[in-house]
């Protein structure tokens, strides 16, 4: 312990210091015997404890103690001094010290040096609790300031609730006309909506592990409308487990709950729309597919009339894809997915189908396959020759006329890979992070410094994750452009 002492005779000194050390106290004394040295012993600021004679040559013990009051009002003061009196001594104690010990009691001087370190630390103790709890309380005071909701606060034991202004703020109520007890709320809780929130509220009270409650329901405004709120709370309770108080806040979610209703609607409507959609405009598209196949294959057209039935077959299967992408661009923004339907696939078998049918419409393209490995797996057979076709036309379509696209599968323990690969100009890097979001394009196809990134891999993207894979890409001048897609055999 650091003690200053404030003595100018160093005999008197060596007593003191003996004394406290007599009875077990590790002291480190520094004495001092003017005004500039305990003025700059202060200063230093690591003592604990400042003992001082009264009767110092040039320095008063009174200036001491009011030097020290006003520049370490903490440190305990005790007097060590000769004859006081006992006028000068109530003096001394009413101008702050702690205590005072006559030289020739020294006896007393570790019991009073004890007492003033242990008061000390209780009122350091105190002040730290006082402090902390102006800051909670400016806390509360700022959220509540900060915060629109109407915070309220039940003492269980005496019925007492209290509530800040949000009621007034939220629903146009007075702190008066609440009162404070539950009579306001149970009036002004919609009828239909009382008896279940008071049950929910009561079996939460009732359960001891319970921590929070939480409901939903209709509160009637001072205009005579009704919001709904949001009502939650924490539940305080004693060592047995039983409901001592409950703090909680009521927010009005009357508008998000409104916007969910409209956006609820606004799903089902673009559920209808994909439903008509899919009827009106997939048949009648399937009836002219069908109509111009039968003319291609079948009747005895000339050579013109011939290019004709052609055009309108090709016209109507991009029609039919245009329709089917836009169908599963609306089932995936709508939040449910790509629909599926899995069954023992062998990829190997379907990659081969899909580049003959591509090829089809790229007369002298080449095509390479590389299959390695087992290539079988539970997926969506068409959704799968929907990705490979969309990604293999795109190869085609952005690379040179005289360079060959790849399509290679490795099959590994639990899962296959499929690279789909093409020489040419690179994708920019600009297009990378933002090649699988859907309704972007690039420029025209003839351009081949840009890359066309409408619906087409925003779709690609969602067959993949539904089948609980990833796709990537990566693009550069050296090594070409690289899709690689990377399917589960199995669903997790």
């Amino acid at each position: 312990m650091n003690v200053l002492l404030l003595e100018d005779d160093p005999l008197d000194a060596e007593l003191i210091q003996e004394r406290l050390e007599r009875e077990g106290l590790s002291v480190m004394l520094t004495r001092v015997d003017s005004d500039g040295a305990f003025t700059e012993a202060l200063a230093e600021d690591h003592h604990q404890l400042i003992l001082a004679d009264y009767h110092i040559p040039g320095f008063h013990g009174l200036k001491a103690l009011e030097l020290a009051r006003r520049t370490r009002p903490q440190l305990p003061f005790i007097f060590v001094s000769g004859a006081l009196g006992e006028e000068r001594a109530i003096e001394l104690l009413k101008r702050g010290a702690t205590d005072y010990v006559l030289k020739d009691r020294l006896e007393r001087l570790v019991p009073s040096v004890q007492r003033a370190l242990r008061e000390a630390r209780e009122s350091a103790e105190r002040q730290q609790a006082e402090q902390r709890l102006r800051e909670s309380e400016e806390r509360y005071r700022l959220v509540e300031r900060a915060t629109r909701d109407a915070l309220w606060d039940w003492d269980i034991r005496t019925g007492r609730i209290t509530r800040n202004n949000g009621l007034w703020e939220l629903f146009g109520y007075s702190t008066e006309e609440v009162g404070a007890n539950g009579d306001w709320w149970r009036a002004t809780v919609h009828p239909e909506d009382l008896e279940r929130v008071r049950s929910s509220l009561q079996a939460a009270l009732d359960s001891p592990g319970e921590e929070r409650w939480e409901d939903e329901y209709r509160l009637r405004r001072k205009d005579g409308t009704h919001a709904t709120v949001s009502d939650r709370g924490i539940i305080v309770r004693d060592e047995q487990g039983r409901p001592l108080r409950v703090v909680g806040a009521i927010q009005d979610v009357t508008a998000h709950r409104a916007a969910e209703a409209e956006a609820l609607h606004r799903a089902e409507f673009a559920q209808q729309l994909i439903g008509m959609v899919s009827h009106d405009l997939r048949n009648p598209l399937g009836a002219i597919s069908l109509s111009a196949t039968g003319l291609v294959q079948h009747a005895n057209l000339d050579e013109r009339h011939a290019f004709y039935a052609r055009l309108i077959l090709t016209s109507a299967e991009r029609a039919t894809r245009l329709v089917r992408d836009l169908l599963d661009f609306t089932r995936a923004r709508l939040g449910g997915g790509i629909p599926l339907h899995r069954r023992n696939v062998d990829l190997h078998a379907l990659v081969r189908q899909v580049l003959q049918e591509v090829g089809l419409n790229h007369p002298g393209r080449e095509l390479r396959e590389h299959c390695q490995d087992a290539g079988r797996g539970l997926w969506d057979a068409d959704r799968l020759a929907q990705v490979l076709g969309n990604l293999v036309s795109n190869a085609l379509q952005y690379s040179p006329k005289d360079g060959p696209v790849s399509v290679t599968v490795v099959g590994e323990v639990d899962a296959v890979s499929i690279h789909v690969h093409n020489i040419g100009e690179p994708i920019p890097t600009g297009l990378l992070g933002r090649l699988f979001q859907p309704l972007q394009r690039g420029e025209d196809a003839s351009d081949n410094s840009r890359r066309s990134i409408g619906l087409g891999l925003y779709i690609v993207d969602q067959i993949v994750r539904a089948h609980g894979g990833t796709v990537s890409v990566r693009s550069s001048t050296q090594e070409g452009t690289t899709f690689q897609l990377r399917l589960p055999r199995i669903p997790s």
